[in-house]
């Protein structure tokens, strides 16, 4: 009885320190951003001085969540501008069927993007707006993220004031659907909007996809639509895509 009790012991304490060696290995492997390359150099601002930041960089009381994968700062006629644009990846979230206790294990992912501004009066930098979108899956091809060197600051109408403009995707499918497809841009506080799907087989005669609509308000931003317009054509399609 005293060897089999040895033995347990020695079962659990190894199996324990495997558990533990493990853990410390997951944990100093762990960073906060991961450079993605998100911003588009080429179409966003010439006249605007806009800096790619590091993590490090990022000012402390800034309050957001997930890992980075772009940051970007500059100046306009609002002031100092950080943009933040994080994903959380994947993460197990259990679907409570309505007014029951069952549910089901779903996969999920979210997506953030943040703007802090610091006017030329001020000491510290506040958040003036949040985009928050998520994916939520079971069992087949499922993503969330922001489309590669497509997230460009402008200023199309020329008033000192930037516009920001996030293209990103979210899939949840089992064969060769479209993907969702959304570029949110924002002047201040006022959102405009591209929503619709991603293109499959790009460049032929089968393709198929990349259909939009676009928010009611862009009628009255023939600027910001054209350009949207355009941005959308430049990476509505999948292929070449880490997606």
């Amino acid at each position: 009885m005293k060897t089999f009790t040895t033995l347990l012991i020695l079962i659990v304490t190894s199996f324990s320190f495997a558990q533990s060696k493990e853990n410390i290995e997951k944990f100093r492997a762990l960073e906060p951003d991961v450079w993605l390359g998100i911003w588009d150099r080429e179409n966003s601002s010439k006249e605007i001085k806009i800096d790619s930041i590091n993590y490090n960089e990022i000012p402390k009381s800034l309050d957001f969540k997930g890992t980075v994968v772009e940051a970007l700062k500059w100046t306009d006629a609002t002031g100092e501008n950080i943009l933040i644009q994080t994903v959380t990846g994947n993460f197990t979230w259990l679907d409570y069927e309505k007014d029951s206790t069952d549910y089901m294990l779903q996969d999920k992912a979210e997506l953030y993007a943040y703007l802090f501004t610091k006017s030329n009066t001020e000491q510290e930098y506040k958040k003036k707006w949040r985009v928050y979108d998520y994916i939520e899956c079971f069992g087949v091809d499922w993503f969330i993220g922001f489309t590669p060197k497509a997230t460009t600051v402008t200023d199309l109408d020329q008033d000192g004031i930037t516009e920001i403009a996030i293209p990103y995707v979210l899939m949840c499918r089992g064969g060769m659907d479209p993907g969702i497809m959304k570029i949110i841009m924002f002047e201040e506080n006022t959102k405009y909007a591209f929503r619709g799907e991603t293109m499959l087989m790009c460049g032929s005669e089968n393709a198929y996809g990349g259909k939009y609509e676009a928010s009611s308000n862009l009628e009255q931003k023939p600027s910001f639509n054209a350009f949207l317009k355009q941005h959308w054509n430049r990476n509505k399609c999948e292929e070449g895509k880490y997606y």
